[in-house]
């Protein structure tokens, strides 16, 4: 199915077109890494984010989740302390 056929409501994509998707942190502009892998937790799914070899995971809540363009392959995140190394 393509996205064009499909009627999704406005802020809803399918899972693979988040795949290879490059994560910004909003305040900083910084590139977090790319998104490899959607997993369903039942509360809300779980991002997997690698970048120069190790991942991270965020979940997808709008806490976190600021922006989504798939179209541009750009992700925008407000990052939650202690998930990335370079956090204090």
């Amino acid at each position: 199915m393509k996205r064009e056929d499909a009627k999704l409501p406005k802020n809803v994509w399918f899972r693979q077109e988040l795949f290879d998707c490059k994560v910004f942190n909003n305040e900083t502009g910084a590139e977090l890494g790319v998104i490899t892998d959607v997993s369903e937790t039942g509360a809300n799914d779980v991002w997997h984010i690698e970048k120069e070899g190790k991942e991270y995971l965020i979940p997808a809540i709008k806490d976190v989740v600021i922006d989504v363009d798939v179209e541009t392959g750009v992700v925008i995140i407000r990052p939650m302390k202690g998930i990335f190394d370079d956090e204090n």
